[in-house]
Order: structure tokens, then sequence, then C-alpha cells
């Protein structure tokens, strides 16, 4: 019992515990609890992009069936104008088949940047892509 005792006790990382221990915060600390989300936030980032980067060795990232994660990626990097012509070229390629998904995510990119005259415009769009319902003959 004693030698399975000392085994667990040998197999636990000090360090890693110690790390873990001092970054542990007060549930009243606003401030501990931000940086916790920040360091969350960061380590889905970096993962996010090891495993694009994996992804890129194995297909076309900019196919038809993964070129919203790539828009997705740009939009993380806070790389908007890519991501609006990365989207725009999958579009393109879908033609006559892009969803509506495609275009509400245009919108989206386009209202992140600001550009409020191309969103009236797309918005006029999408009302006559996507009808709410046929018109009267």
């Amino acid at each position: 019992m004693i030698d399975a005792a000392n085994e667990v006790v040998r197999s636990v990382d000090v360090d890693e515990l110690a790390r873990f221990l001092l970054n542990k915060s007060e549930p009243e600390d606003e401030e501990g609890e931000g940086e916790k989300e920040a360091e969350v936030g960061s380590s889905q980032k970096d993962k996010f992009q090891e495993n694009f980067k994996e992804l890129t060795k194995w297909v076309d990232v900019k196919s038809s069936k993964f070129g919203t994660l790539t828009v997705l990626r740009e939009k993380r990097l806070s790389r908007l104008g890519t991501a609006l012509k990365v989207l725009d070229e999958l579009i393109q390629n879908e033609n006559k088949s892009a969803n509506r998904k495609l275009y509400e995510l245009k919108l989206g990119l386009l209202e992140e940047l600001g550009w409020s005259h191309l969103v009236t415009y797309e918005k006029q769009w999408m009302q006559v892509r996507f009808p709410t319902s046929l018109p009267l003959f």
C-alpha cells in the first residue's frame, strides 16, 4: 500500500502542480478570471492553428468543403479582407448552389469592416437570391 502511494506521488509533475496552484485565483478576483479566460482563448487559438496546419498537409483548404474553415481562420487572425476574398472565391466556385449561410457570413464580414454601403447592397441582393415567397403571376 505504501509503495502504491509513493508511486502516485512520484507520478505527479511538481512543476505543473506549482504553476496550477500559483495561477489559481480567488472567486472575487475579476482580473484573475479575465487572465484565465485569455489563457484558455489563446490555447484554443493555438490548437486551432496547429490543427489547421495539419489539415493543410492533407487537403486543399480552399476547396468548397473546407473553404469556410479558411474564412474562419482568416477572421480569427483579424485578416478580414483576406477572409472576404476567400469567401467570394468560395461563393463563385459554388455557382448557383451557394447557400444562404455563405452570404450571411459575407454580410457579417462586411459589417465588421464597417462597409455599410456594401452591407445595404448585399442585403438587397439577399432578397433577390433568397426570396421569402415567390412573386404572384
